[in-house]
């Protein structure tokens, strides 16, 4: 995939290029980039977070509504997997 600059005019042309169902997820990671920002600003240097931080960020429970993942460990179990399978092929490359 050819990598161009982000404009807001492309941006806003690839999201009107979604399925209005997509547009909540496209809003939550907007949301998490801009706690991750805000954090950054707010703390330098410091990393980690805390369990009330992480209560507190809104990224618990931000996907409860998607229909798509029934079981979050089977969920999770099969990113783990996808992502060692890239893993196991980007190093076979070399």
């Amino acid at each position: 995939m050819e990598t161009k600059t982000a404009t807001r005019e492309r941006i806003l042309d690839q999201l009107g290029r979604l399925e209005p169902a997509q547009w909540k997820e496209v809003l939550d990671f907007i949301g998490y980039l801009q706690h991750r920002e805000a954090r950054r600003c707010a703390r330098p240097g410091k990393a980690t977070m805390t369990a009330r931080d992480l209560l507190e960020s809104g990224l618990v429970g931000m996907w409860a509504d998607r229909k798509d993942i029934d079981d979050s460990l089977v969920f999770a179990q099969r990113l783990r997997r996808q992502a060692e399978t890239r893993q196991d092929r980007l190093n076979d490359s070399d």
